[in-house]
């Protein structure tokens, strides 16, 4: 069985090196775990019930910290969905994944003349000047997926003498963390032993860590007390080399966190490959290639996902509020949906992780 694993992601790495869609047949004894899921239950909409009208023709200015990744786009292509229908004039304004280009691109929204700026994952911190400017210029500056807003904890940038967004959604990730947590109790067959790897650098991932290291005291699992950080820098090569080198010398190790699918992903397909199999790698975020390696039945094992069309939705009902001049809708995120995905809660194949509910058309009822 763990040779059919190895086989089957090493196929599925030569399909994603060379850019291929086609699909891969699973073997059989793959195919027989793929159904082992459970029904997704139907949720409520736990999002605002106050009207707010969406107004026709307003020019929405989208700046992505980086259009290239699919945490970045994926909200974006939401709220473009959403303009489609009030016929709003949307312009995209690329980060480019750098301060530099960020606040060039926010500069380049103020002088096309938008009537709101959305940014999504984009630091405050390092975008004051593009933020000052807007500001100027009297244009609402938004803010989607930093974790900067309740539920999460509101930055008060004020006080450093900074200034910030009008709002931030995104989702509970200190809920989320805890989540995580309580997977990783309920899951666990052998020692239980734990080792956290931190990206440090990003609000969300500080408060993801926090849940999570706040959920695992409550549980009898054995945590690492030293989190083992990383850097961007070091995804792919360094950083597999990193965690194999550790499980080699703590052998014990069961679950291993990564702070987000890339990594994950990365690190699973390099333990396959080195034969260690008796781990089980956790993600956040949910992402194609993270949820087809748990379909496979490899070392990955789980990941914490929320829904980033919801996301963009939120974002765009914010927006909606700001410019009809009403009060924004509380909780910021908007109860934006989550979910620990294992092979038990698999969306289906192709597909993101979504909650089981028509969301889309509570918030089209709340705008038309």
């Amino acid at each position: 069985m763990k040779r059919i694993r190895i086989l089957a992601v090493l196929v599925l790495m030569v399909f994603l090196m060379t850019g291929c869609d086609a699909l891969i047949e699973l073997p059989e004894e793959l195919k027989e775990e793929e159904v082992q899921k459970t029904d997704l239950k139907k949720t409520e909409f736990e999002g605002p019930d106050e009207k707010a009208k969406a107004p026709r023709g307003a020019k929405v200015a989208l700046v992505p910290a980086q259009a290239s990744l699919s945490g970045c786009i994926v909200p974006c292509e939401a709220i473009q969905e959403v303009g489609e229908r009030y016929d709003w004039d949307i312009q995209m304004f690329d980060g480019k994944g750098t301060p530099d280009e960020e606040n060039t691109a926010i500069m380049n929204a103020i002088a096309w003349k938008a009537d709101i700026i959305i940014t999504i994952s984009l630091d405050a911190r390092s975008v004051q000047q593009g933020i000052q400017a807007a500001n100027t210029a009297g244009i609402p500056i938004v803010s989607g997926s930093n974790g900067t807003d309740d539920p999460n904890p509101r930055l008060n940038l004020e006080k450093e003498g900074l200034v910030d967004f009008l709002y931030d959604v995104g989702p509970d990730y200190r809920a989320l963390g805890t989540a995580m947590a309580e997977w990783m109790e309920s899951h666990r067959e052998l020692s239980g032993h734990v080792v956290i790897y931190s990206c440090p650098g990003s609000y969300s991932v500080e408060y993801f860590e926090d849940g999570l290291l706040a959920g695992l005291e409550q549980t009898e699992l054995s945590v690492d007390g030293q989190l083992q950080k990383f850097t961007f820098e070091q995804m792919g090569d360094e950083l597999n080399r990193m965690v194999i080198g550790y499980v080699t010398a703590n052998p014990e190790t069961e679950f291993i966190f990564l702070p987000f699918d890339p990594a994950a992903v990365s690190v699973a397909e390099a333990l396959e490959t080195a034969g260690i199999q008796d781990v089980k790698v956790c993600g956040v975020l949910g992402n194609q290639e993270m949820i087809s390696l748990i379909r496979q039945g490899t070392v990955a094992a789980c990941t914490a996902a929320y829904d980033n069309v919801y996301l963009g939705y939120a974002t765009a009902d914010q927006a909606i509020r700001v410019l009809n001049g009403q009060e924004l809708a509380a909780p910021r995120g908007e109860n934006l949906p989550y979910q620990i995905i294992d092979i038990q809660s698999l969306p289906k194949e192709g597909e993101a992780w979504a909650p089981n509910m028509n969301y889309k058309e509570r918030y089209y009822e709340l705008w038309d």
